[in-house]
């Protein structure tokens, strides 16, 4: 599992920051935490510009999310409606 970061390509925000898989998941991820079923419903002018990058901390993998990752993704929306109890309670874990 490896940690990726969704940025608005124009402007370089950061939409979302999260463990996932793959770049798909965390695109899914990203979507489904704003209300979105998965990245293929987002609107087309705000799919277009996404950037995805997968980070490295310099640890080794997987020790920092030992036991904290369910359901194949993790993650928090950063600008959107989507930080909420359930995100919270899993940041705070």
């Amino acid at each position: 599992m490896s940690v990726f970061q969704i940025r608005e390509g124009g402007t370089g925000a950061i939409l979302w920051t999260g463990a996932a898989a793959n770049e798909i998941q965390a695109m899914d991820a990203m979507a489904h935490d704003a209300g979105y079923y998965d990245h293929s419903d987002l609107p087309e002018n705000m799919r277009r510009g996404l950037k995805v990058e997968a980070l490295s901390f310099g640890a080794a993998r997987g020790q920092a999310s030992a036991g904290r990752t369910q359901g194949g993704r993790t993650g928090q929306v950063v600008m959107g409606t989507a930080i909420n109890d359930r995100n919270l309670g899993r940041a705070a874990s």
